[in-house]
């Protein structure tokens, strides 16, 4: 079997000092609520991270929750003419807070769509919303990074130190790279190797990422250079079915879902030009996931056909279900898995190698 190349290292423990750590699992979740009805903060977060917390308690794992924090700069935004959403917005916090208390991460996710996005009769409206970075004015951005960065930082004691474009929209990344160095942010995770998304509000091409575990980079997370001061920890890839396409479209159909996820919202839908390619079978290659829709592929025998140092699989609290983590304490045991990281602390060892 082949290992996963490594940049600019040929040491076999470059990601350990210890060669009987390997293989490592990163577990990532990208903590957000739906973003076209945005479901309740109840199941969409507080359940599922409840069940997970559990499982990560049982496996001595400590997990990287990318936090949406422009939900939190919209809520206090919104909170003085909505009682409701304060109350919702301090339960949030203190779910937060108690998450890196426990010691898990709590790295910077930005979703810029929150910038227009209001709340109405009980509900948040997103129509109209701006989806990614590049529809925003440079002064924009920077006010969008100080303001969801302060919002965290006064939650884990300013310990951000990792990165997530909402969608996977990291690009343009020379818009953003002064601005996350500025905050003291050098790793990221925001590449799928090989993933391709054609959409009018959002996409993204990593064909030309290398297959890896990491690697540095410094002027676009797609291309290494051994010398940048950026990490790029990469989300483990993996190839769907065909199948999952269609019956993800025969769900959206008939309005019911096959799968246990506890999230009780509804996601934006892909414009139709990303859809039929999708169904014709192009852009089948997705993140390694443990949300119900893609938890099965865990299992999958081409995806533990390959020896990998490193998976990275991630996932949503909102499409979190109990089959996710059966599927992924099975998925451990088949990898032999030996030891769990987060996204910072594997960055942590490179940079020790």
């Amino acid at each position: 079997m082949n290992g996963a190349k490594l940049n600019g290292a040929s040491a076999e423990i470059a990601y350990s000092r210890r060669k009987e750590d390997l293989p490592l699992l990163v577990v990532s979740q990208d903590y957000e609520l739906f973003f076209q009805d945005s479901g309740s903060i109840e199941k969409c977060l507080l359940e599922p991270c409840d069940l997970l917390l559990r499982f990560a308690e049982k496996q001595d794992m400590r997990v990287t929750f990318f936090v949406d924090a422009g939900m939190l700069v919209a809520m206090e935004r919104e909170a003085p003419s909505a009682p409701a959403l304060r109350k919702s917005l301090d339960t949030v916090r203190s779910h937060i807070e108690s998450l890196a208390s426990a010691g898990h991460e709590i790295g910077l996710h930005v979703h810029p769509h929150w910038e227009d996005s209001v709340w109405t009769e009980d509900a948040w409206q997103f129509a109209g919303s701006r989806y990614q970075l590049r529809d925003f004015s440079e002064a924009e951005v920077s006010v969008i990074f100080d303001s969801y960065s302060a919002a965290l930082k006064d939650l884990c004691d300013g310990n951000i130190r990792s990165y997530r474009a909402g969608g996977f929209c990291i690009e343009p990344f020379d818009r953003i790279a002064g601005k996350l160095r500025e905050l003291g942010i050098t790793v990221d995770s925001s590449v799928v190797p090989g993933a391709v998304l054609k959409d009018d509000d959002k996409g993204f091409d990593f064909r030309d990422a290398p297959d890896e575990a990491w690697w540095r980079f410094s002027e676009s997370p797609v291309r290494p250079d051994p010398d940048g001061d950026f990490i790029e920890i990469p989300v483990t890839p993996s190839r769907l079915p065909l199948s999952h396409y269609w019956g993800r479209l025969a769900e959206r159909l008939i309005g019911h879902r096959t799968t246990d996820m506890i999230g009780d919202g509804r996601s934006k839908a892909l414009g139709k030009r990303e859809v039929v390619r999708r169904l014709m079978g192009a852009g089948r290659v997705s993140e390694l996931s443990i949300d119900a829709p893609k938890a099965e592929q865990l299992l999958a025998n081409r995806t533990n056909a390959r020896f990998r140092k490193v998976w990275q699989v991630m996932g949503h609290p909102k499409l979190l279900g109990e089959s996710s983590l059966k599927r992924l304490e099975r998925f451990m045991q088949r990898t032999a898995i030996k030891r769990a990281t987060t996204v910072s602390g594997l960055a942590d060892r490179i940079r020790a190698s």
